[in-house]
């Protein structure tokens, strides 16, 4: 894909961030697309945005972050970007709009994400709007009355250009008497935030949307360097200081709060208006000596994509399957969940395989070692638990499965005894077969992705022992394939087995000149290769083979097939969720 990447531009704007800000670079994390980088000006933005899409792109990556208050591109240009409908991800101007009170009210409406109380000594004094721990100074903590009165006098003081200039964009006739309107004194002004100090460390915990699903990756701590202040939060200076770095968790070293950080960055993302960015967020989070987590802030963009520098993207690298080129692509795909009739083909290749159902079986047996192959790869591997065929088709490896009890190993048979087994495809047709063998205990008419999201949404997805796929990767698109992998390699307690097709161009070719370019298939394998071993996991088999015969073009396909066995256990870094609103 031709991506356009959309950025703030500090030219002319006096930000403070100016000379501490380096620019997204995505392109520098994969091959698999080609970036473009645009800088957007806010006095300037409709004409700049409507240069960049005169260009064609086939998607954007939108990270205009400036809100009202902000001397940078933001809101308004993000909402006017969003009234030209086309593909994107990135921030979203209903999510700038809202401020930090805004997230509060939520929680608090919602009973989640805990957020600090706003009534009790020793209180906290920062804007409402804003990022970086601007304004955030040592005298931000307020022990009295005395002390908070002298911090509102402050930033209320200090926070009078970001009112003019939110006037300024409101519309506003004279932007100098709507800032001075404020009251200097007040701690009810709606770009303040009073609330209470949660004396403990500072967390952050990227979470990324997938589909109506998001994971939560490894936490991280900041560390800073030693400061004479009794209490300990970030500054602006401090987490700007040279001496600041960021530590992923270890999860061994106390699960309870690394799980606990996860499990309300997850709810601090339903409540805040991150939900529909095709993105995801980082929330800030505080917790206290005896594991209380607080959520403190929420920002829009999970993914730096800064190839060095104290803010790198350790947990995707560290934590996500596929890192920063997966992470790309489940933005993409994102989208094309979300417009389906545009993205996706599968009605018509549905209804070629309805049509092919009753002889795929006898074709397979004549001119494919499918059956084969599904037979050993049964025979050889452990399966109890749980099994999650995708796209099953007329259950060539649930048969192969249910055969397998009559192994020759028998600790192989007892423990292939004791599964169930459940499968998905897109074709009904191929499924009437498949129902008919009677091996499965449960079949899904729908696709892969959808799929694997309807499980991430029951019991955190932790109902999967083993996720099989053969011979149907190919029809995924590059996006699609990094979601349903990164979705794999989340969702199974035990292992992954999958084929990968090494589909040459020619078969596309002929393809496209029968009239049947719907059909359009990948090869996977390099993609495949960006997985390598996923953190937890372990590669414990890969071989290539020939596998079919294409009866469309008489091309012959060879397949590497992948086995993927947990070394985690119930150690995970990573953690699925929906993002339904509760009750």
């Amino acid at each position: 894909m031709r991506i356009c990447v959309f950025q703030s531009s500090y030219e002319g704007s006096d930000s403070v961030l100016g000379d501490l800000h380096d620019s997204s670079q995505p392109g520098l994390f994969t091959s698999q697309h080609e970036f473009t980088y645009r800088f957007i000006h806010k006095d300037n933005a409709q004409q700049e945005i409507d240069a960049a899409v005169a260009e064609g792109f086939d998607f954007y990556f939108n990270f205009l972050w400036g809100t009202l208050d902000d001397p940078v591109a933001g809101t308004l240009a993000s909402r006017y970007f969003e009234s030209l409908g086309l593909p994107s991800c990135g921030v979203r101007s209903w999510e700038r709009s809202k401020t930090k009170n805004d997230f509060y009210k939520a929680a608090r409406l919602h009973g989640t994400p805990p957020v600090p109380g706003a009534d009790r000594f020793p209180l906290f004094v920062k804007p409402a709007n804003g990022c970086a721990s601007q304004l955030i100074d040592e005298h931000s903590v307020c022990h009295n009355q005395e002390e908070l009165d002298l911090a509102l006098g402050r930033i209320n003081k200090s926070l009078h250009e970001a009112r003019v200039r939110r006037a300024h964009a409101l519309g506003i006739k004279d932007p100098v008497e709507y800032a001075s309107s404020y009251d200097p004194t007040s701690r009810d002004n709606d770009d303040v935030v009073v609330q209470q100090y949660i004396d403990g460390k500072d967390y952050t915990c990227s979470v990324v949307e997938m589909g109506q699903s998001c994971i939560a990756l490894t936490p991280f701590v900041y560390n800073t360097k030693q400061t004479t202040s009794k209490d300990k939060f970030l500054t602006f200076d401090l987490k700007f200081d040279q001496e600041t770095r960021i530590e992923l968790l270890q999860k061994q070293h106390n699960p309870t709060l690394f799980e606990r950080l996860q499990q309300v960055a997850l709810e601090a993302f339903t409540i805040s208006g991150c939900k529909g960015s095709n993105m995801g967020c980082d929330v800030d989070l505080r917790a206290t000596t005896t594991g209380e987590v607080f959520a403190i802030e929420v920002n829009p963009q999970p993914a730096a994509f800064m190839p060095d520098g104290v803010f790198q993207d350790l947990p995707i690298i560290h934590s996500l399957p596929g890192g920063h080129s997966a992470v790309i692509n489940i933005f993409i795909a994102n989208h094309m969940l979300g417009h389906p009739d545009k993205w996706s083909h599968q009605p018509k290749i549905a209804s070629v395989y309805d049509g092919f159902a009753p002889k795929y079986d006898t074709l397979v047996n004549q001119a494919a070692t499918m059956l084969e192959s599904a037979r050993r790869l049964a025979g050889r591997f452990e399966f109890s638990g749980t099994v999650l065929d995708l796209a099953c088709g007329t259950g060539i490896f649930g048969r192969a499965l249910a055969e397998s009890k009559k192994s020759s190993s028998p600790a192989v048979a007892v423990s292939s005894q004791e599964y169930r087994l459940l499968g998905c495809d897109i074709s009904p047709g191929m499924l009437d077969i498949c129902r008919s063998s009677g091996v499965y205990d449960n079949l899904f008419t729908d696709s892969m992705e959808s799929t694997l999201l309807r499980i991430s949404n029951e019991d955190h997805g932790k109902s999967v022992d083993h996720i099989t796929c053969f011979s149907s990767m190919h029809f995924l698109r590059p996006e699609m394939f990094s979601f349903v992998m990164v979705l794999c390699f989340t969702l199974a307690n035990k292992s992954v087995t999958i084929s990968v097709d090494e589909i040459p161009d020619v078969y596309n070719e002929k393809l496209k000149k029968s009239g049947h370019d719907f059909m359009h298939s990948t090869n996977h394998l390099a993609s495949m290769g960006s997985f390598c071993e996923p953190k937890g996991w372990r590669l414990e088999c890969r071989e290539t083979q020939y596998s079919w015969t294409s009866p469309a073009t008489g091309d012959r396909i060879y397949t590497t097939y992948f086995r993927f066995e947990r070394v985690d256990g119930d150690t995970r870094d990573v953690m699925i969720g929906g993002v339904q609103l509760p009750n």
